[in-house]
């Protein structure tokens, strides 16, 4: 099964495990430090609002500065330019620490929030930049890695916020961040120390002395101002929307129908759906074009979610409990299934065409956007479920679903 791109093929070739397992590592750290942060701040006698307000500025900057240390990375290499981002990440997240301890303003702990968040190193856009450098012209083995990616990334952000809530819990409040710390910059380190699966830097005008290889077509393809790279962040965006609705959506029904502790299971049910619809997505190659199967996998998301809104609007008096569970389950976990195969579509048709020397940048500004689409949906299906009760926040999910899919419809032509 050498030749077949299968996930042992992938893994076996020259670097890749290397660089993967890296990657990933580090980005348990990462998708751990949120949480760390509000462990830190809540247990050393701090307030939930000042938590939040520092992992909020934590992760605007992350989003906002990310793609601009993705810029750098793309003209210098990851490996020239990692050990400095780590530097600084492991400065600013000391210093977090220190300001938390010895009680300084709070303005100042928010800066260092900020400066942790802007050096967070976006390791699984590096990752994925260097499937696409280690792949080449294998282009159909490209939907299998990244949906390797997604089930990693899937991975990291179910342990995480595990690992590090047993950390802090077990131990001083600090434990929790300094050990996301090591683990992000372990894992930056790893990844910088292995130049071999690197993608080439492309210098900016002819000559340059980089001491890097140089691509004749660096230039060629759809660059960031593209309207073409403008839709595709469209449609990351839209699809962190659902990101940040489904948790509060799921988490409200089950205490309306005063199964509150069942929420963690609707939870568990969205989160194993995803796992198994990124590990099954890639165990075997699809002959649709990436933009047909973007539109079946949306098309499906929308009937997931439009059967969970009718769910959420009935009650004992219409269908019992245990029934309306068993459909609500069923169409989360169908919704669910679905999203790791649009993430892989996305993320072939960014990187289809795209000038090389941008592909960090765009697949971090892709990040970017679904970050921002997943904060703006949680805030507005805060108040929707405020108003009128989980059935709010289903509608919303039906929305964006159905958004997806006509935006995905219409611009097929422009995408293919």
């Amino acid at each position: 099964m050498q030749g077949d791109g299968s996930y042992r093929a992938l893994l076996s070739l020259p670097g890749a495990a290397g660089f993967f397992f890296a990657a990933n590592s580090g980005r348990v750290g990462v998708a751990a430090t949120g949480l760390g942060l509000i462990w830190l701040i809540t247990g050393s006698g701090g307030s939930f609002a000042v938590a939040g307000l520092v992992v909020g500025a934590f992760a605007a900057a992350e989003a906002l500065i990310g793609p601009q240390v993705a810029r750098l990375i793309d003209r210098w290499g990851q490996t020239r330019v990692l050990p400095w981002i780590l530097t600084v990440h492991t400065a600013a997240v000391v210093a977090t620490v220190a300001i938390v301890l010895t009680g300084s303003p709070v303005p100042v702990l928010v800066l260092a929030g900020v400066a942790a968040g802007a050096s967070t190193p976006q390791l699984g856009a590096l990752s994925t930049a260097r499937w696409a450098a280690l792949l080449g012209d294998r282009r159909g083995w490209l939907p299998r890695a990244f949906a390797l990616e997604s089930l990693a990334n899937a991975v990291a952000f179910l342990l995480g916020p595990v690992l590090v809530s047993v950390v802090a819990t077990t131990g001083p409040p600090w434990a929790g961040t300094a050990g996301a710390a090591v683990v992000v910059v372990g894992g930056g380190l790893a990844l910088a120390l292995q130049p071999r699966t690197a993608p080439p830097v492309f210098a900016p005008t002819t000559g340059s002395s980089t001491g890097r290889p140089q691509s004749t077509d660096h230039a060629a393809g759809y660059g960031l101002r593209s309207a073409r790279f403008a839709l595709l962040v469209t449609l990351t965006g839209v699809l962190g929307l659902h990101f940040g609705a489904v948790t509060l959506s799921m988490t409200a029904w089950a205490t309306e129908q005063g199964i509150a502790a069942m929420a963690t299971g609707l939870i568990a049910v969205s989160s194993g759906a995803g796992l198994v619809g990124a590990w099954a997505y890639g165990l075997r190659r699809w002959q649709a074009p990436p933009v047909v199967q973007l539109c079946c996998a949306a098309a499906v998301m929308a009937l997931g979610c439009a059967g969970a809104a009718v769910v959420s609007g009935l009650d004992d008096h219409d269908v019992p409990l245990v029934p309306r569970l068993v459909v609500l389950s069923t169409c989360i976990a169908l919704t669910s299934v679905m999203v790791p195969v649009v993430i892989v579509q996305l993320t072939v048709l960014t990187e289809a065409g795209l000038a090389r020397a941008v592909l960090t940048q765009a697949l971090t500004w892709a990040n970017s956007a679904s970050a921002a689409g997943s904060a703006a949906a949680g805030a507005l299906a805060g108040i929707l479920i405020d108003t009128t009760g989980a059935r709010g926040g289903f509608a919303l999910l039906t929305a964006v679903s159905t958004c997806l899919l006509l935006l995905a419809l219409i611009s097929r032509r422009r995408l293919s």
